[in-house]
């Protein structure tokens, strides 16, 4: 029978378990979608908000320039410089006055043409990119002013390769234009101040192209594919480079009313983003604002997450309080049980005892006074039993409990005795250490997921010399800690590879930290790093006096969680994570061991083509 009750309750708690799971992903299913269409309103919102603030602004530094070019143009000195061009004091004079109005008034470059196109005089005279003598007949804005208005073109320059608003108006000696007056506006302010929006921003010109954008891989391409006159149009104007303006693959029109549901890849890499566009007070230009989506989904999904578990926190504390009360009603029950059981036993007694002869009287009284102390003895004994379950219940409790408070009481109560005796240094360290309990794990999650994706960042030509002082810089207070020196003489001139420059800083400091680590132990503390370069790769060497590594370590050294180091000392996903990023750059990283004693690694990467390097 009792086998039988336990199967029962058995079963019940399985029972109340899976209907409390199912009861979960019931409200998890239900919520999603609820959740997740408010978190996209509020993004939306968000969005609009700052596409308002985009809008304004660009309005804003139009409107600011666009009437430069006519009041300049209205100086005298112009005049004289136009119908004078060949004076040698006039042309050195007007181009030292360009450049201080270029200074004054915050421009890119200020520059006059004659009514043939060519470059008279300009404020950047003094530098290799100077305009003077170039001629930009070519140009829409220059044939505009030449008929008698003023004129905006936007463009990527042809001489500095900037990308900049290009504002004009004719030099007017009384009725006659004698020339053109350009001032030119660089985008690459504006686009500064976007770059921590959580948003990418997108500034389109009537055709459709992004001209300015927040992410840099969509500047100068096409919305939407261009037709073959507008392509020719640009050829001819020389805009921009054709190559260049070769449309984003975007599943939609990101210029469509109201808030439009875009992907940007395929299918397995695809992106989602919540598209708005809004006209500017410039004709046929829209500001638009895309909202990734995928962050407000890992949102929703985290809300979600924390709302089930809450539930399910509290569905185990009742379904513990229950488990207590019924625990405590069959002790009840029990306990009645003997004592209805005792009680019928000594009735009969009584009953049997007093039927008997007058000689037992005293065999009764003694039998009945041994039962009044078997009663409390059996009283004290299931008082005992109850303080006993209760002090188990209560050990396995504070066992839970006291486990991790311990290590953390300890910290703090070392904090604690530090600041009193005012070493604020050691109580950083205990605090620091209490952190480090609750940091460990997203210190996991972080380093699996850099692990597995796909590389995000554009390659580009990176000078790998300055990469190598920014690690430096990073890692030299932990080489100063561990007495070690890091030894790099930069060459003159640093060779460009082909990488992306925050990932391999983070390569070089991955690798200079486990230098460090080995030279922790060497008699020689050095950590030597050099450049090696040939006609088509750059390699960058690293190596350390310290033991070297034996067979074992060399096979398995760049696998994952793979370690030398003592327990919580490190997760041994550092090199891992630094082969996968160099193999993304079309590159290798190496191990090997010095003649000489320590260990070397090797980072090999392409060298940055010519063109590569002019474009960065």
């Amino acid at each position: 029978m009792k086998r039988h009750a336990y199967r029962s309750t058995r079963f019940g708690q399985i029972a109340a378990f899976l209907g409390c799971a199912l009861l979960i992903a019931s409200i998890a299913f239900v919520l999603f979608p609820r959740i997740f269409a408010a978190q996209v309103q509020r993004s939306q919102d968000d969005g609009a908000a700052t596409l308002r603030l985009v809008s304004e602004a660009m309005d804003q530094s139009l409107a600011r320039f666009s009437p430069l070019p006519t009041l300049i143009a209205s100086d005298p000195g112009f005049i004289a410089l136009l119908r004078d061009s060949a004076s040698s004091g006039v042309v050195p004079f007007m181009n030292e006055k360009l450049r201080n109005l270029q200074n004054q008034l915050g421009t890119a470059e200020i520059y006059i043409l004659d009514t043939d196109g060519l470059t008279i005089a300009a404020s950047n005279y003094r530098e290799d990119t100077s305009f003077v003598g170039r001629n930009f007949a070519f140009r829409p804005y220059f044939s505009d002013a030449l008929s008698g208005q003023a004129a905006m073109f936007h463009a990527l320059g042809t001489t500095t390769l900037e990308r900049g608003f290009y504002f004009s108006a004719p030099v007017l000696d009384g009725i006659e234009i004698i020339g053109v007056l350009v001032v030119k506006v660089r985008v690459n302010a504006i686009e500064t101040t976007w770059a921590e929006a959580p948003f990418e921003i997108i500034v389109a010109d009537p055709l459709g192209i992004a001209f300015l954008s927040s992410q840099p891989a969509y500047r100068m391409r096409a919305l939407t594919p261009l037709a073959a006159p507008n392509l020719r149009e640009i050829a001819q104007t020389r805009q921009f480079p054709l190559e260049a303006v070769k449309p984003i693959p975007f599943s939609a029109n990101v210029l469509g009313e109201g808030a439009v549901q875009v992907t940007l890849g395929d299918d397995e890499d695809a992106l989602e983003f919540l598209s708005q566009s809004q006209p500017l007070n410039l004709p046929g230009w829209h500001a638009i604002v895309l909202s990734p989506l995928e962050p407000v989904r890992a949102q929703t999904l985290q809300t979600i997450v924390l709302l089930c578990l809450s539930i399910a926190v509290v569905a185990l504390i009742a379904f513990i309080l229950i488990q207590r009360r019924l625990r405590a009603s069959e002790r009840r029950r029990a306990e009645q049980g003997q004592r209805d059981t005792l009680e019928a036993l000594v009735r009969d007694r009584t009953a049997a005892l007093g039927a008997a002869n007058q000689s037992l009287e005293r065999e009764i009284e003694e039998r009945r006074t041994t039962e009044d102390i078997l009663r409390r003895t059996q009283k004290d004994l299931v008082q005992a039993g109850k303080l006993a379950a209760l002090g188990q219940m209560s050990a396995a409790l504070s066992h839970e409990i006291n486990q991790p408070l311990a290590a953390v009481k300890s910290y703090a109560d070392n904090a604690a005795t530090y600041l009193q005796r005012g070493r604020l240094e050691e109580v950083g360290t205990n605090v620091a250490r209490i952190s480090d309990m609750t940091d460990r794990v997203a210190a996991i999650s972080k380093h699996l997921r850099n692990f597995a994706r796909q590389p995000g960042e554009t390659l580009s030509a990176v000078p790998i010399a300055d990469v190598i002082e920014d690690a430096i810089a990073v890692i030299e207070p932990r080489a100063r800690q561990a007495g070690a020196t890091i030894h790099f003489a930069p060459p003159d001139r640093s060779p460009a590879v082909m990488a992306g420059r925050l990932r391999l800083q983070q390569v070089v400091v991955n690798i200079l930290s486990n230098a460090i680590d080995a030279a922790e132990g060497a008699v020689k503390r050095d950590v030597i790093v050099t450049i090696e370069e040939n006609a088509t790769t750059v390699a960058l060497h690293v190596r350390d006096y310290g033991a070297g590594l034996d067979t074992a370590q060399m096979e398995q050294a760049f696998d994952a969680f793979y370690t030398t180091k003592p327990p919580g000392a490190g997760l041994g996903l550092g090199l891992s994570i630094s082969y996968n990023i160099v193999e993304d750059f079309g590159g290798k990283l190496s191990a090997t061991n010095n003649p000489d004693g320590g260990a070397q690694f090797t980072i090999s990467l392409n060298r940055a083509e010519p063109a590569a390097m002019i474009a960065e």
